[in-house]
């Protein structure tokens, strides 16, 4: 008994590592963010300060560096994504995966064909199409690149879930007098709930944290969101590593506590997609 609990011990050191080699920028940077620079450039890799915590340098951050119009910028435009793409995603994937409207099969393969162009490809194209509605350097234009970037992922991983749902529930249902808005409403959508919160995990990061998008659209300093505007952030506080810090644990902190709130659903949608394809 004693040696298979070392060995499990042992079997279990890579991933001891690779957990404290994830983590230990993360710490590093949220306890220095609370030190002055002439402590950090005394002791780089200490995680305390001599005179206290210097909540200044969020205060700093926050006002004078503008991170809070570039938090708020990033919100909005965070929020608004993720509630448009979570919408249209779900209506289109249940109705390939339940209803199966004529010409279904082409229609998501086309959204799977989306899947293997890169990114680079539809650039310009994208660019060109803001520019002639007028969307350029606006939160809209921005808002509509993202949710187009992110449906082709998240029908496939949501359609796939919806066939994995019971057909008898449906059903009852129908039996008991149900239309199919209200079997979607009330029976199949609190089943997908989980892989609802992969896709919406996936979609925040991906959003809270996209540059190009933002650095090609966005030209006024007041649309800018927080990874556009650390730029000018940084510039300006490059030698101030205690504000420069604060500001990237601002960037950094929401989607930490996003994962945390969802992650067991996160947990749940992908062990389910796993077992039921």
């Amino acid at each position: 008994m004693t040696n298979n609990r070392l060995f499990g011990a042992l079997r279990m050191l890579p991933v001891y590592g690779l957990f404290l080699i994830i983590v230990y920028p993360l710490f590093y940077m949220v306890f220095n963010s609370l030190r002055t620079t002439r402590e950090i450039m005394m002791q780089p890799s200490g995680l305390w300060s001599s005179s206290g915590p210097q909540w200044s340098n969020y205060a700093e951050a926050f006002v004078i560096g503008k991170v809070s119009v570039y938090f708020a910028n990033s919100a909005f435009v965070t929020i608004s994504s993720l509630v448009i793409t979570l919408a249209v995603v779900t209506l289109a994937a249940y109705s390939l995966g339940k209803w199966k409207p004529p010409g279904h099969s082409v229609l998501f393969v086309g959204f799977l064909a989306t899947l293997m162009i890169t990114g680079e490809m539809t650039t310009i194209p994208i660019f060109l199409m803001l520019r002639d509605l007028d969307l350029l350097n606006s939160h809209p234009g921005l808002i509509l690149a993202y949710v187009g970037g992110g449906i082709g992922m998240a029908i496939y991983l949501i359609r796939n879930f919806v066939l994995s749902l019971p057909k008898e529930l449906d059903e009852a249902a129908r039996i008991d007098g149900a239309g199919y808005m209200r079997v979607f409403w009330s029976i199949d959508l609190p089943l997908i709930v989980p892989v609802l919160a992969v896709v919406a995990i996936m979609s925040f990061v991906g959003v809270w944290s996209e540059f190009f998008w933002a650095l090609i659209t966005i030209t006024d300093d007041k649309l800018k969101t927080l990874p556009l505007g650390l730029l000018n952030f940084q510039s300006q506080y490059n030698t101030n590593y205690g504000v420069l810090l604060a500001g990237l644990t601002i960037v950094t902190l929401p989607s930490l506590l996003v994962y945390l709130f969802f992650s067991r659903y996160f947990i749940e949608g992908m062990t389910a997609g796993a077992v039921k394809g």
